[in-house]
């Protein structure tokens, strides 16, 4: 059975990719289609434009984390393959909605399902696929999923798409198996020149906390303006819009930088 790492280009996901080789590593690349918020490293939007096949805009995590995906394959050895899906914007227009807690579309359409079309076009058969889930959050492997509908080709006449469900996947867990916790992964991200965003994910993930949300407005003024700018017939998280969380005090002693919790299996930090 063929096995895939799923890279998020956190420690966790990293530290995976470099202590668990697999056939293949996937990076699924959130884009958003805003110029305002498009990487000052000219350089970057190149390469990354030359590595997804298209032109390069930007992204709604950190760029700080496209270049730890570079420098992570250079540093296994290995390609990491970079695949997408539509931009947000697009995402959300097709959906006619923005993703919430209770509809949380966006990682099904912007990670998962690149990742699953990537495999159904390269792969289609059974793999192992390889989660950067620690011990001390062993629980987030119980919620895994093992299938996912998508497109399995056209109907007769060729005019529509033909959606099936498929078993494509079981999850493996090295690091619980392992015992490697959250200290073991900091440990090592230290020993190595990769540079990690202080944020894992989308800046903007209405599954982080206010306090880390309102800290991104300070780390990724841009990317956070533009998050504020979708709320215009709804809102991301119940407690407050975006442009509310950005005036709200600044907790000093929270513990920044955890992440957005997702247990999706592929939004890991």
């Amino acid at each position: 059975m063929k096995t895939i790492n799923s890279l998020s280009g956190g420690k966790t996901s990293s530290y995976l990719a470099a202590h668990y080789p697999a056939d293949y590593n996937l990076f699924a690349l959130v884009k958003i289609d805003d110029v305002k918020c498009a990487p000052k490293d000219k350089a970057l939007v190149k390469f990354i434009s030359n590595k997804i096949g298209e032109e390069f805009i930007a992204t709604a995590e950190s760029d700080i984390t496209l270049k730890a995906v570079i420098d992570l394959e250079q540093m296994i050895g290995q390609e990491i393959i970079w695949v997408h899906g539509l931009s947000f914007e697009k995402m959300m227009k097709k959906k006619s909605a923005m993703p919430n807690m209770e509809w949380r579309f966006c990682t099904t359409e912007m990670k998962m399902r690149p990742i699953w079309d990537w495999w159904f076009k390269n792969i289609g058969e059974k793999v192992k696929m390889g989660i950067g889930f620690r011990y001390d959050e062993k629980e987030r492997a119980d919620k895994l999923s093992t299938s996912f509908k998508g497109v399995i080709g056209k109907s007769k006449n060729g005019l529509r798409n033909k959606w099936g469900e498929i078993e494509w996947r079981e999850g493996y867990f090295p690091l619980i198996d392992d015992k490697v916790n959250h200290f073991d992964v900091v440990k090592w991200a230290n020993t190595t020149n990769l540079v990690f965003p202080k944020d894992s994910n989308c800046v903007g993930c209405f599954h982080k906390p206010l306090q880390q949300l309102r800290k991104n407005w300070d780390l990724e003024t841009e990317k956070m303006q533009w998050f504020s700018d979708q709320e215009k017939k709804a809102k991301w998280k119940k407690e407050a819009t975006f442009a509310q969380i950005k005036t709200i005090g600044l907790q000093t002693d929270f513990n920044f930088g955890t992440g957005s919790g997702c247990q999706a299996g592929f939004c890991t930090d």
